[in-house]
């Protein structure tokens, strides 16, 4: 697969449909942290790619600060379905999210990789996150909140 990054990355396929990260994760092999996790959000600056660990949750106070908005919010299906995506086939790596400004959390980027669906919900890549730097419009930041923090929060 060459990516919108410019990479070749290797795909690799799996024998069922997957959508969560728990289900990635559990149907690849790997720790639920490694699979990565990305967002689509939308606010008033418009819509945006935010990456953090599958087993996190994301911030969205962090968001709002970082992008200086009052509201930010998981784009609706209408949303996904504009940018001929699916929950469980957000890639990063290819258009048209490769283009939309991205969010990283730093906790993704101290990992020695990390895997993600090809936009597909069998097939699948794996690749050093820090790839993920070379995404116009990026801001790296603490993103991600540990299920306990959320629960806290709530």
């Amino acid at each position: 697969m060459i990516t919108a990054s410019g990479k070749i990355i290797e795909t690799y396929a799996l024998t069922q449909e997957v959508t969560t990260c728990e289900e990635a994760a559990k149907a690849k092999g790997i720790p639920l942290k490694n699979e990565l996790k990305t967002l689509i959000f939308s606010t008033s600056k418009g819509l945006h790619a935010l990456h953090v660990p599958g087993n996190r949750k994301a911030s969205l106070r962090t968001v709002k600060n970082v992008l200086k908005v009052k509201e930010a919010y998981l784009a609706g299906k209408e949303n996904l379905q504009a940018l001929s995506l699916a929950p469980g086939t957000v890639c990063p790596l290819i258009a048209p999210v490769w283009h939309l400004p991205h969010l990283v959390s730093q906790e993704v980027l101290e990992l020695d990789f990390v895997s993600t669906n090809n936009g597909t919900k069998k097939g699948y890549v794996i690749f050093n996150p820090k790839i993920l730097l070379s995404a116009a419009h990026l801001k790296v930041g603490k993103f991600a909140l540990a299920y306990q923090e959320f629960k806290q929060r709530t």
